[in-house]
């Protein structure tokens, strides 16, 4: 069967990158633990407030029979967010005090959460950030999966690195859309199908920023590009509100909501169905249509991705469910071709007659 048009979407989180060196959220917290255990004095000093907020979060979670649940640094550095707000946090006019020990760990005014917080969001950016991206090589084959289908492919990333801009092939210029014009500026338009100025092979929507991204609050609030990555780029990191009043992160949502709507598979790879937002618009998508396939592609074994999926988007079955319990790298250079998806496209009436 032909792959049409927007007929296959991707979406990709962190463990599409982990195989390029670039660590996951849960790997984040390990490197966390270890700088505070055996680091310099910037992050021994943390060492308290981050075993005592990591012990209320797990305390909290337990209470809802969540055991198992996984201990991400997004999850940390949100709840960092919250405390910060301290007297301006929506719930806190129904709180009696603030713990004593919080109060103790935490500092005048809060300062050492809003210290704790600064010195992670560092951290990412040395994290995502690399020198050399020959580990990412498997990212081209995203390349060619495009050339031989022939037509643009959607790709949205959760991600913040440079993958997919490293392995770029050098023959054309308009290969990868960013949604950046000549002056480096973001302008929406540029995705649209047929925007005169642009010939995409691959649409790339980093859906929550990316390392090469700068803010310029003296211009309108504009958003540019970078040639190399900013100490404090424009990035959603750390805060639950993942649906940004402001573009290109509210219009990015929608875009995947658009293109969801439309696709017969939606192709997910290293995403852990953490994000609520982002899980509801799947869940649409595929109750919307019975035919839409979502293939997942994660390490561990397909009966337990599956049975997560299920309870993380809420259906009442996986028969929509495709699982590849291989790594990003694998799928990518053994499973990612014409032939194999389109073993996975289901025909509409339309098509049987």
């Amino acid at each position: 069967m032909s792959i049409n048009t927007n007929d296959v979407i991707f979406l990709i989180g962190a463990g599409c990158s982990y195989d390029a060196g670039i660590p996951t959220a849960t790997k984040m917290i390990d490197d966390i633990e270890i700088k505070l255990l055996n680091d310099r004095d910037e992050w021994k000093v943390h060492r308290d407030l981050y075993f005592y907020i990591k012990s209320a979060i797990l305390y909290s979670e337990g209470i809802f029979g969540k055991f198992n649940i996984l201990f991400s640094i997004e999850k940390f550095v949100n709840v960092l967010t919250e405390l910060r707000k301290k007297e301006k946090n929506v719930v806190y006019p129904f709180i009696a005090n603030w713990n004593n020990r919080l109060i103790d760990l935490a500092g005048q005014n809060f300062d050492n959460i809003e210290a704790l917080k600064k010195l992670i969001t560092k951290q990412l950016i040395n994290w995502v950030k690399k020198d050399d991206y020959r580990q990412s090589e498997y990212y081209k084959c995203f390349y060619e999966f495009q050339k031989e289908l022939e037509h643009p492919l959607r790709i949205f990333s959760l991600n913040y690195d440079l993958c997919f801009e490293s392995n770029k092939p050098q023959d054309t210029t308009d290969l990868l859309e960013l949604g950046f014009d000549n002056n480096n500026v973001w302008n929406s338009a540029r995705f649209e199908e047929e925007h005169p100025d642009v010939n995409a092979a691959i649409y790339l929507y980093k859906l929550h920023g990316s390392i090469t991204w700068k803010r310029d609050r003296d211009h309108g609030n504009i958003l540019k590009l970078s040639a190399h990555p900013e100490e404090e780029p424009d990035l959603i990191f750390g805060t639950d509100a993942k649906l940004q009043s402001i573009d290109p992160y509210l219009f990015y949502v929608y875009e995947f909501r658009k293109y969801s709507l439309q696709s017969k598979v939606i192709l997910v790879i290293g995403y852990s169905f953490s994000d609520h937002y982002i899980n509801n618009l799947i869940k649409q998508s595929l109750q919307h249509d019975s035919n839409r396939i979502l293939i997942c592609v994660d390490m561990k074994d397909g009966d337990s991705v599956r049975n997560d999926i299920v309870r993380a988007l809420e259906l009442t079955d996986a028969s929509q469910i495709v699982v590849y319990s291989k790594s990003a790298r694998e799928f990518l250079e053994e499973n990612l071709n014409a032939e194999e998806i389109s073993r996975h496209i289901r025909k509409t009436e339309e098509e049987v007659f």
